[in-house]
């Protein structure tokens, strides 16, 4: 066997998000959306639905927020809010965080669909004895039993013995804690770990800084990177079981 463990990322990697390339006009339309259930909560609100999707909405994503990412620091979905909403004059309970944040998730869960040849990959590499964990830099670093759900939904939770969600770990990808963090809930040495994902400078280079192989899944054909350089470019999971567990596809 050539890895004892494969982490991968979740979203384009094994289960397809969809419209994951929208997200910013998913925020500010969903916040438009929510306008009623805000002033439900909080009262009358000085801005029209319109004005309150884009101020709210892309507020849980700044620049500022951004950078902090870029830096593989983790900001909290309900904090993110919080503070957009304390942008527009609210200033928000928790429970009403809770309600807002739950409703505004709550399209996203009917978006991901496992690639057809999800189940049948994970089932090969168990089979084999490969460790498997989830490694995702969730959207807006979303509450990780949202995307529990997201697996379950399928029957897929039950291959893996760690998961490290940007929800409910202080990092992101690419820090290299995040790896660390999932090799360690496995009980593997981060040299004997394979990183599969979607994202070069999330999946690639975290896998770099924290010692581990790593395999792009790239699914579309792009042309292969200068930097940061995968140690394999994949088309398919099938081509990952070739690599972690030494086999054929």
């Amino acid at each position: 066997m050539q890895f004892q463990a494969v982490l991968f990322d979740l979203g384009q990697t094994l289960l397809d998000y969809g419209p994951h390339s929208r997200w910013r006009e998913f925020r500010i339309q969903r916040m438009r959306e929510l306008y009623p259930l805000a002033t439900q909560l909080w009262g009358a609100i000085c801005l029209s639905a319109d004005e309150f999707g884009e101020a709210v909405g892309g507020g849980i994503q700044t620049d500022r927020m951004r950078e902090v990412e870029h830096n593989g620091i983790a900001v909290p979905f309900r904090e993110r809010l919080r503070e957009a909403l304390a942008g527009v004059g609210i200033r928000a309970d928790d429970g009403g965080i809770e309600r807002m944040a739950e409703a505004f998730n709550a399209p996203i869960r009917e978006w991901p669909r496992p690639f057809p040849e999800t189940p049948a990959a994970l089932e090969r590499l168990r089979s084999r004895g490969v460790k498997l964990a989830i490694i995702t830099n969730a959207p807006w670093d979303t509450a990780g039993e949202l995307l529990y759900s997201d697996l379950e939904r399928y029957g897929l939770r039950g291959f893996f013995g760690a998961f490290v969600g940007s929800g409910e770990v202080p990092w992101r990808k690419p820090h290299p804690e995040f790896m660390w963090t999932a090799a360690s809930g496995l009980g593997v040495a981060p040299e004997q770990c394979l990183v599969v994902g979607d994202n070069l400078m999330a999946d690639i280079a975290g896998a770099t800084a924290a010692g581990m192989k790593s395999a792009w899944m790239d699914r579309d054909g792009a042309a292969a990177p200068d930097e940061p350089r995968p140690d394999w470019v994949v088309k398919s999971l099938h081509e990952v079981v070739a690599i972690a567990a030494a086999e054929q596809p």
